[in-house]
């Protein structure tokens, strides 16, 4: 939230930015006089209702909004409100009249008092099908990230941990609220956390999203070089303002060690042909003795060499178990 200027004593007087919950729920108000009509009448009520304020100051909200079922009720609640009672309840009423569209509210009534001492009400209203919206995305959400197999974190604008599920912190260390506060210097070597941060400013920044980020490091109380592929996207509030950066982790490493000794043994067969398709081609023990160091020197071995035995040279026979005997 941002603050305004001027206090008055320990209170900061302070607006909330677009994207707050009150964009969610869209609360709105009216008020009923002692005579049990609309007196006054909020913005945020002609948009929930449909009806202006011209069309509902100074009418019966029973007689206005409810169905003709639900009004001798209707009715009887206005009395006892006006007599001093809250109260707090669901109610159906009709929107865009001319459609004959229903929708249900949550209404909150407190009895209020004019300046001569007469009893009124003021009413607070919520559209239920917004709360379940939002109640059934809350409940998603918390059964996504906490049984996710991933590991998950929530940076606000700041680079600030915000939020980290169960699984990050199996990994990590603690319990998920204990990451609250810490930055990716707290788990990073300082290149791998400068080329993270780096990622999230450009992410929050300009909206485009990360995919298959690779980052190095080693779990706490450990030494083996982890890998990481991480996820980052921007996040937005329901009126489109970017409120922070999502980050979902996959522990890869056990895909870069089955990558490296995939591309080992790939190398290994490659210098096999290579070797069975130049060595041998030539009688001539010098040209074999080259064509061995040609596929050995740069593809096995930087520096090679080959040994022989003087009586191949010359072509005499070796004296009988010479050849890799031990003497004995």
């Amino acid at each position: 939230m941002s603050e305004i200027s001027g206090t008055a004593g320990d209170v900061v007087w302070q607006s909330s930015p677009p994207g707050s919950m009150y964009d969610y729920i869209k609360v709105a108000s009216f008020s009923i006089g002692p005579d049990g009509l609309v007196d006054q009448w909020s913005r945020r009520a002609a948009e929930l209702f449909g009806i202006g304020l011209d069309e509902v100051r100074g009418k019966d909200p029973v007689e206005v909004f409810m169905p003709a079922e639900l009004r001798p009720r209707g009715h009887r609640k206005v009395s006892e409100i006006l007599d001093g009672k809250e109260w707090t309840g669901l109610v159906p009423f009709r929107t865009d009249r001319g459609r004959g569209e229903h929708g249900l509210a949550e209404v909150y009534v407190m009895p209020s008092e004019t300046e001569s001492g007469e009893r009124g009400a003021l009413c607070i209203v919520v559209d239920v099908h917004a709360l379940r919206r939002i109640e059934t995305d809350l409940a998603s959400s918390q059964a996504i990230f906490g049984q996710s197999p991933f590991g998950f974190l929530l940076f606000g604008t700041d680079l600030k941990v915000q939020r980290a599920n169960q699984r990050f912190a199996t990994v990590f260390g603690g319990e998920a609220s204990d990451h609250r506060g810490r930055t990716v210097h707290d788990y990073l070597s300082r290149p791998e956390a400068d080329r993270m941060t780096a990622a999230l400013q450009r992410v929050l920044g300009s909206g485009e999203s990360v995919t298959d980020l690779q980052i190095v490091g080693t779990q706490p109380g450990g030494n083996e070089r982890r890998h990481w592929s991480i996820n980052l996207y921007r996040v937005h509030s329901g009126s489109g303002r970017p409120i922070g950066v999502a980050g979902v982790g996959t522990d890869v490493t056990r895909r870069h060690i089955a990558a490296r000794e995939a591309a080992s043994a790939r190398r290994n067969l490659a210098l096999l042909n290579e070797a069975s398709a130049r060595i041998g081609n030539s009688l001539d023990l010098e040209t074999t003795a080259r064509e061995l160091l040609d596929v050995a020197v740069p593809g096995f071995c930087d520096l090679a060499c080959v040994d022989l035995y003087q009586s191949l040279l010359t072509g005499e026979e070796a004296p009988p178990g010479r050849w890799g005997s031990s003497g004995d």
